[in-house]
């Protein structure tokens, strides 16, 4: 027989089996909302890196421009 999986919060350990099912529809809730904090740093880090390409790209197009003018 499989050994019910095991569940860490706060340093107290618990056999999944052995929670109520409110307990694991607040373990699923916490999973979930894990994942979504999980894409949402992702879509940061996207966006971060767009700023920067964009401010990469106004710089260069500023000095062309400026080049032009002289």
């Amino acid at each position: 027989m499989a050994e019910s999986p095991k569940i860490t919060i706060d340093d107290v350990e618990y056999n999944y089996d052995d929670l109520t099912e409110k307990q694991k529809n607040i373990i699923g809730n916490m999973r979930y909302a894990a994942n979504k904090i999980s894409e949402l740093n992702m879509d940061l880090s996207q966006y971060e890196a767009a700023m920067i390409t964009y401010k990469l790209m106004l710089e260069k197009e500023a000095n062309a421009t400026s080049k032009d003018n002289s």
